[in-house]
């Protein structure tokens, strides 16, 4: 077993082991996000011990010069001491506004106190209560300087009920940078873009779509919103008006579950997975360049899809987050 220390508690990790790994097996209230090494929820800063390059893979200059490394890419060592980020890893914010968008769907208004620009279609994660937080993608914010979040609450969920419910309008938030590369850049300029996004994950997908647009993109925007429930796709008026002022949009929404079936119309809302909607539609090859925002099972599968079609890697933008869970109570069989 190797020995290693975090804020002077001494822990164990089996041989090849990360830290995030190891805190995990032994109940360590550790946050965390994507474990993949992109979303910085679990960042910690290594004292003593040797950096392996892996474990601070796309980090700021002044990130790494600090020592700070990702628990779930960094593997233990013997000896190794780490210790939890100072404050000033973080970013203070406020929160401007909350509103509802749907009956579980809140969008949050913050304003960072920063100069760093938070550009829809990246992420950032926000910092709660003793230490826990959860990553969001960026949704466009109202005014300059600011941004959106888009929340669902959870029954039982911790965070989601802070965020919505104990954080108040005015009131300060915690911020990592932002981070990510679901954000629209003018060198797409010459791809068509197949932008995906599962249940909440629309909201940094619209930020990407109205990037481009305003970039004056001229290729072809094809816009999918996934829901199980048609009551899931929250924002469809909204995409249709957008998709009616530009010609080069194409927003359909999709949902999965037949008792819905009689509400849709099976023109602008289908019943119908996304890869089949992709098979119909798209030919995937060079010019396309497909972004995929929501739930990590969904992304992965699409992601799947879209590389045995045999498309760059490099042209698959995915946004997706497995969270540690949070709830008081367990989940039932129906994963509520």
């Amino acid at each position: 077993m190797t020995l290693f220390f975090l804020d002077n508690q001494r822990f164990h990790a089996e041989s090849g082991e990360t830290v995030l790994s190891a805190l995990k097996r032994v109940g360590h209230p550790i946050n965390y996000s994507c474990t993949k090494g992109q979303c910085r929820s679990c960042l910690l800063r290594l004292d003593e011990g040797k950096i392996a390059p892996k474990a601070q893979k796309g980090l700021e200059p002044d990130l790494k010069a600090q020592q700070l490394v990702y628990a779930c890419q960094c593997v233990a060592k013997n000896g190794m001491k780490l210790s939890s980020p100072a404050e000033d890893t973080y970013v203070s914010a406020r929160l401007l506004d909350k509103l509802s968008l749907s009956e579980d769907v809140t969008r949050l208004i913050i304003k960072p106190d920063t100069r760093t620009p938070y550009i829809p279609g990246l992420c950032t994660g926000i910092r709660g209560p003793e230490g826990l937080g959860r990553t969001y993608g960026i949704a466009p914010g109202q005014g300059e300087g600011t941004f959106a979040v888009h929340v669902r609450r959870k029954r039982n969920g911790r965070f989601s009920r802070w965020l919505c419910d104990e954080v108040k309008v005015g009131g300060s938030l915690s911020l990592t940078r932002p981070w990510g590369r679901c954000n629209y850049d003018g060198a797409y300029g010459n791809d068509e873009l197949i932008v995906v996004a599962f249940g909440t994950g629309i909201g940094p997908a619209l930020g990407l779509v109205q990037s481009a647009l305003d970039s004056g993109h001229q290729r072809p925007i094809s816009l999918y919103h996934w829901g199980k429930y048609l009551d899931d796709l929250y924002l469809h008026r909204t995409l249709l008006k957008l998709m009616l002022e530009h010609k080069v949009l194409h927003y359909q929404g999709l949902i999965s579950a037949s008792s819905d079936a009689d509400r849709i119309d099976n023109h602008r809302v289908r019943l119908m997975d996304v890869p089949q909607i992709l098979k119909e539609r798209h030919e995937l090859g060079r010019d396309k360049r497909l972004f995929l925002f929501g739930e990590p099972d969904m992304v992965a599968k699409v992601t799947e899809y879209a590389f045995l079609c045999a498309l760059d890697m490099d042209r698959i933008h995915a946004q997706s987050f497995e969270y540690r869970d949070l709830r008081r109570r367990p989940r039932n069989q129906d994963g509520q």
